[in-house]
């Protein structure tokens, strides 16, 4: 009889294991697989309502995230405006918690007697998440003022290394300019492509570096000088990807959502894994909209989407009462949505693509008062700019905020590794 009895209390002391300990093991579990485990047992589905396990995977969640390694740099843009001219500047912060600060000079590739007598007047920085060894840039070029084109201006795509000051000019497509004529016109006019980056990452695979941007055409300044009126019609817009490798573009044959904000932010884009994403609008009808978020496979070039609960969007174009702010943490895809009225940060991560249920809401920060938008995030900081201008960032590990001395009526961020190789690597 005691024997059984010693018998059975090693049994249950062998089964059985303390919640702590439990709580320590499944916190360290991707969300993808948490959300699969919650019909293991009756406790485990209600795991993400206890805040005792959120506190420990929120912890693990940033103490893990590779943004903290040394060699990870934060590239700031700093846009003010004097009267009607913009100035930007560029700060670089480094170090574990980004201590050290220095003034950047983007170098000038567009020179006299390069190939186009364009000058080089302004640039924007590109922020698609993942820790590359360049940043993407947009340069804007003017021509001199002439009465037929006023300011005539362009835009080419560059990769630039801050560590090794290289800087690589992308090449034009070879369909920049598509000749087209209205129905019932004779007369044929060169449109001109304007293209909007959605993307840029490393493609494992293949072992090559590439951009993925949407083309829509724009007549010249100088068709309505001369008294043209504007044509009802125009060429088709497409997607394009641009090759390192090949150094080369290509037409894509896929049709996309396109991104929420119509192209003028940078920063509701990222780069994960070997694919872009980007928030996308599905449309409905002429007055239902539903915004989802687009991911683009760079091997495969295919796409898919994934829904957005309410609860976590309230499916706004991110104007007014909510900004949506898309970044990358630690290995996660994960939505930032700022509430205007309360004040608040709101961040979810999503466990799994396609999957509506896998998004989490892991964060909620605030309130923060007097924040005009949030316009970054790494190293488990939330960058933003307040409405008097100045940029602050909250740090989701300390719970406190940091002045940076800085003001800007436009700000943006780059993320990207301090490497001595050249752009391409081995391609070169």
């Amino acid at each position: 009889m005691e024997k059984k009895y010693v018998t059975a209390m090693q049994e249950k002391v062998g089964t059985y294991i303390h919640d702590d300990i439990t709580f320590s093991i499944l916190s360290k579990l991707p969300i993808k697989s948490l959300k699969r485990f919650g019909c293991v047992r009756k406790s485990w589905s209600l795991l993400f309502e206890n805040p005792f396990f959120m506190n420990m995977v929120r912890t693990n969640l940033l103490s893990d995230d590779p943004s903290y390694h040394h060699n990870v740099s934060l590239m700031l843009l700093r846009q003010n405006l004097y009267g009607d001219i913009y100035t930007r500047v560029l700060y670089s912060f480094s170090g574990e918690k980004f201590e050290n600060t220095a003034k950047l000079i983007l170098p000038n590739p567009f020179q006299e007697g390069s190939e186009t007598p364009y000058r080089f007047y302004r640039f924007e920085i590109f922020d698609f998440g993942g820790f590359n060894d360049f940043i993407c840039v947009k340069c804007f070029l003017r021509s001199k003022y002439t009465p037929a084109s006023k300011y005539e201006s362009y835009a080419r795509f560059a990769l630039w290394n801050p560590t090794t000051e290289e800087f690589k000019v992308i090449p034009h497509s070879p369909n920049r300019i598509q000749p087209f004529a209205a129905n019932g016109s004779h007369d044929v006019i060169n449109f001109y492509s304007f293209s909007y980056a959605c993307g840029f990452g490393y493609d494992s695979r293949t072992d090559d570096y590439k951009m993925i941007n949407y083309v829509m055409f724009l007549a010249p300044p100088s068709y309505e000088c001369i008294g043209y009126k504007p044509l009802g019609d125009t060429p088709e817009p497409f997607w394009k990807i641009y090759s390192l490798r090949s150094n080369s573009w290509r037409k894509l044959d896929v049709v996309m959502p396109l991104p929420i904000k119509h192209f003028s932010s940078t920063r509701d884009k990222v780069y994960m894994n070997g694919m872009c994403h980007w928030l996308g609008i599905i449309m409905h009808s002429d007055s239902e909209f539903e915004t989802k978020l687009v991911s683009f496979d760079l091997n495969k070039e295919v796409f898919f989407t994934t829904p957005i609960p309410l609860d976590i969007d309230d499916g706004s174009l991110g104007e007014g009462s909510t900004q949506k702010q898309l970044v990358v943490l630690n290995g996660y895809i994960a939505l930032i949505t700022y509430e205007d009225q309360t004040t608040t940060c709101n961040i979810s991560i999503l466990g799994e693509l396609s999957v509506k249920e896998s998004w989490i809401k892991l964060f909620i920060v605030g309130p923060l008062h007097c924040v005009e938008e949030p316009f970054g995030m790494t190293k488990g900081k939330i960058i933003f700019r307040k409405k008097d201008r100045e940029i602050n960032w909250f740090d989701l590990r300390t719970q406190m905020i940091e002045v940076l001395d800085l003001k800007g009526e436009y700000c943006n961020i780059a993320v990207y590794k301090e490497d001595l190789l050249p752009i391409g690597g081995i391609n070169k």
